[in-house]
């Protein structure tokens, strides 16, 4: 059975001290420092799961650890302890969720002597629990719990991490649904269910905190940013404002899925990221400053002031869904004023079809309408949608005709907000998730579109609450078995038992920071910065190089297709750091994501059109990632290569277009079989047309191949044989053959005709 929680952790300040910079040792008070996972359970030797995620210690201290002369004082509210949660998001798309504690406790005493820190000295320490599934009141109450028990001038039962190895080893995911379980933490009882899988997805969060900071306009402008994927930075001095308004917008966009970066709240030091020329979601505390950074075309919501800073203009929604989604929640938020001149008296069956609207505090209900007003939002704009899948092989969607019909229908011309909408990564994927899979038959905005047809209540849709879920009871066992009554009280967080080898190497380390120590005055040099890092410390600074690179990689892009045609591209600063970046990379970090900057900005809409100067400089940058990622055997990043300079072209003389691709046939990848072998195996994985006939399906697959190496230039004979094996391997017989050949006659002939041009 699925566990609730997958980890307890505590992040703060480890054996080994380095400064934000990367410079070892304490350098003073006034310094940041970076933050280490320093205990955790169930212990890094389990293999119930993969460990932590390497950034998580950087993430639940975004501002890094920071030195202090006191602790908690009752009377100076800056020393209170910080609850808050934070949304991690793996490569898969797949969300981990943490709520954490921050305060500030006493330096051990054995890093306070190796590394010369004045006596009774505080740092700060966060403590996690961290999950798989968004039950962020259950995680926040449960972590809340065992900090007061900790703290407690009662004291506990057990020792502390025995009470903490109970409550992350037994308490289970509730099946959805059907159970509420009840768990206990010492004398406090406390819950978590989960709601049906076949209605809206899991939120445990109120929305409240999202419409009280903005008003309905500047609420409805976020709403529509983010569902057009523009750059969004959310700024407030509260960590948890910053979760909660993030979470709140993804379920508001149900049943699209944010596509691109998501960041609720961005550890201070990564600021730069900001300038990442793609779609993203951050929030970012609203003490660091930004001055240094372009901004250009990030949407800026400052959730303190209700105040949205936007430098590119965003289409609004269409008439008449704009005017009734900004009705429907007015009579939300505010039903004494919107509905002051209504009946008191329900006229027939009105009052049924839709939530009535009362002055009672905000809770799950006026979560719930909230979340379904925006649903019905979707249900209209897109009225129709599903008779505009084209009956083909690739179930494409036909937005000009879809678009046409809502012309008609509104009397108005194209909506530009619709037509961008249409035509985003998050409306591409719903389409994918929705056809041909189980996801259809569960499909919240087909059944509304279907009940609203039929004339019955909206509601109807979503599934009947249980009269009384089913109580899962978790005992605790040991609570009360200690034998002597003894009580355990701790004046810090206590410590972990460590093993022998945790305890040496934490006794080397310390030593041999005892032994290098160096004045404050005297900063060490980054040089030291690679010796003695953890398996995990070195995890965490390969991720943070990485996102670092990507950056640099997305702004030199955009500055290199800015060179005009006075500039000598190949000696252009934008050029050499680039070629750089991927030369001087052993782990191919370089070319893969500058092949991935170029893809990221033509499905951002670029029109992939070079100047000569330009063309110069990609052809030549993408032979150079091309042979290095060859050299590394990492045909994912040929592959990328191959497919984007296929897109991107400049006007010859003749003003006929000469395509980045055709440059690139001298590389010695494209004479080996294993290469499109290769690629044709990712083209079969990745179709989303599993249900098409299986030839139709290979020989559709086949026709691509044959149209990279139409574009290449390759020669025809070795070509012909490639595709020639590759269909034979693949169980294609002579009629199928024989239709393959037909159709690259009239798809790629003309195509190598044109390039002889």
């Amino acid at each position: 059975m699925a566990r609730l929680f997958e980890y307890f952790v505590v992040c703060g300040l480890g054996p080994e001290i380095r400064t934000l910079d990367g410079n070892r040792g304490f350098h003073g008070k006034g310094f940041f420092y970076l933050s280490s996972l320093i205990d955790q359970y169930p212990p890094s030797n389990h293999s119930l799961y993969a460990p932590p995620p390497p950034q998580l210690p950087t993430c639940v201290l975004p501002a890094g650890v920071e030195f202090y002369d006191v602790g908690f004082n009752p009377k100076d509210v800056s020393t209170f302890p910080r609850s808050y949660p934070i949304v991690l998001t793996e490569g898969d798309g797949s969300k981990i969720y943490v709520s954490c504690i921050a305060f500030r406790d006493p330096v051990c005493e054995d890093i306070a002597e190796a590394y010369r820190i004045p006596a009774n000295s505080f740092a700060d320490k966060c403590i996690c629990l961290v999950s798989r599934s968004p039950s962020f009141r259950a995680l926040r109450d449960s972590l809340e719990e065992l900090y007061a028990l900790c703290f407690s001038p009662n004291g506990s039962s057990k020792p502390l991490w025995d009470v903490i190895a109970n409550l992350v080893s037994s308490v289970p995911l509730p099946t959805p649904g059907k159970d509420r379980v009840l768990f206990s933490i010492e004398n406090s009882l406390l819950a978590v269910e989960v709601p049906p899988t076949d209605g809206l997805p899991h939120a445990d969060i109120s929305f409240q905190p999202l419409v009280q900071c903005l008003d309905v306009d500047n609420f409805l402008k976020l709403f529509t940013a983010m569902l057009l994927e523009r750059r969004i930075l959310l700024r407030s001095n509260k960590y948890t404002l910053l979760t909660l308004v993030s979470e709140a917008l993804c379920h508001l966009i149900y049943p699209f899925r944010w596509q691109h970066v998501y960041i609720p709240l961005l550890f201070f030091s990564g600021v730069d990221y900001i300038d990442a020329p793609t779609p993203y979601m951050m929030g970012l505390h609203s003490g660091v400053d930004t001055s240094g950074l372009s901004m250009d075309g990030v949407v800026v919501v400052d959730l303190e002031y209700n105040h949205i800073t936007i430098s590119e203009e965003i289409p609004s929604i269409p008439e008449p869904e704009l005017s009734l989604l900004r009705t429907e929640i007015m009579k939300l938020l505010y039903p004494n004023v919107v509905g002051i001149d209504q009946l008191k008296v329900s006229l027939g069956n009105s009052a049924d079809q839709y939530p009535t609207c009362s002055s009672k505090p905000w809770g799950e209900d006026q979560d719930l309408q909230l979340r379904f007003i925006f649903l019905k939002f979707f249900a209209s704009i897109l009225g129709g949608y599903r008779n505009f899948i084209e009956n083909t092989a690739t179930r494409d969607f036909n937005t000009q005709a879809f678009l046409k019909k809502r012309s008609r229908s509104t009397n108005q011309p194209p909506e530009p907000m619709i037509t961008q909408f249409l035509d985003s990564q998050g409306f591409m994927d719903y389409l994918d998730r929705g056809l041909g899979s189980d996801e259809n038959n569960n499909n919240l905005l087909d059944k509304l579109q279907d009940a609203i047809g039929r004339g019955q209540n909206p509601l109807s849709i979503l599934p009947s609450p249980l009269a009384e879920p089913e109580i899962v009871t978790i005992s605790d066992s040991g609570v009360g078995l200690s034998g002597s009554g003894a009580k355990y009280s701790y004046d810090r967080f206590p410590s972990n038992n460590r093993t022998e080898e945790q305890e040496e190497k934490r006794k080397q380390i310390l030593a041999a920071a005892s032994g290098a120590f160096s004045p404050p005055s005297v900063l060490v040099g980054k040089d030291s910065k690679a010796e003695s890092l953890s398996p995990r410390e070195r995890a965490a600074e390969r991720e943070r190089m990485v996102l670092d690179i990507k950056v640099k990689l997305q702004g030199l892009w955009l500055r290199l297709l800015k060179l005009g045609a006075t500039d000598d591209p190949l000696s252009s600063f934008e050029y050499g750091t680039i070629i750089a970046l991927i030369e001087s990379d052993a782990e191919g970090i370089g070319g893969s994501g500058f092949v991935e900057c170029i893809r990221e900005h033509i499905h951002s809409g670029w029109v992939c059109r070079l100047t000569e100067e330009q063309f110069i400089a990609v052809k030549e940058l993408l032979k150079t990632a091309i042979n290095r990622a060859t050299s590394r055997n990492d045909m994912a990043t040929v592959r990328d290569a191959l497919e984007v300079s296929a897109e991107m072209y400049k006007k010859d003389t003749n003003n006929v277009s000469d395509y980045v691709q055709r440059h690139l046939r001298s590389l010695s990848i494209w004479e080996e079989l294993r290469f499109w072998e290769g690629y044709f195996d990712y083209l079969m994985d990745r179709s989303s047309s599993k249900t098409a006939n299986y030839a139709t399906l290979v020989t559709t697959q086949l026709i691509i191949v044959a149209l990279h190496m139409a574009g290449l230039g390759l020669p025809d004979t070795d070509a012909w044989y490639t595709i020639e094996t590759i269909a034979e391997k693949n169980n294609i017989g002579y009629k199928q053959i024989v239709v393959l050949l037909s159709r690259l006659m009239i798809r790629v002939i003309p195509l190598s005709l044109l390039y002889l041009h």
